[in-house]
């Protein structure tokens, strides 16, 4: 038995087990822009015996499924576009949490090596200090966050 394809009309009849049907208004809402966004490429499809909706991506003429669900409102249209890349907004999750934890590492470098530096420098203030290391050059790290002028 094929899926019944949802068009942006109120009522419908369809040749299926399901006779006459009439579309809620959220329903109705999320098919028209659906439509809206997508055109043809993109439809909403209604199973006939479970009555999950089937998101289903029309691409040189292979049919491939999306998603389903088994209530259409707001939820199913955000879950659409934060899966479509070509989405103006879009964000990818991954990526995301990928430059956080970058964003993490760095931080944690920092720290660390704000404490070697000044660990080195303490070695090389004894050896020079015990007479062990003459030519030590003295260096001190300044970090850049640090404003000289103020």
């Amino acid at each position: 038995m094929a899926n019944d394809r949802l068009h942006a009309v109120r009522s419908y009849y369809s040749s299926g087990r399901r006779g006459f049907v009439t579309l809620d208004d959220d329903v109705l809402s999320i098919v028209r822009q659906v439509r809206e966004l997508y055109g043809d490429s993109v439809t909403i499809e209604v199973d006939p015996v479970t009555d999950w909706f089937h998101f289903v991506g029309h691409e040189n003429g292979t049919d491939y499924l999306i998603f389903s669900t088994d209530l259409l409102d707001a939820r199913a249209l955000d879950r659409l576009l934060q899966g479509d890349s070509r989405w103006r907004g879009h964000q990818d999750p991954y990526l995301a949490v990928e430059r956080e934890q970058d964003a993490l590492d760095a931080a944690k470098d920092a720290a660390s090596m704000g404490k070697i530096v000044e660990a080195g420098e303490m070695l090389a203030y004894y050896m020079k200090r015990e007479g062990r290391a003459e030519r030590l050059p003295t260096t001190v790290a300044i970090p850049r966050d640090v404003n000289a002028y103020s």
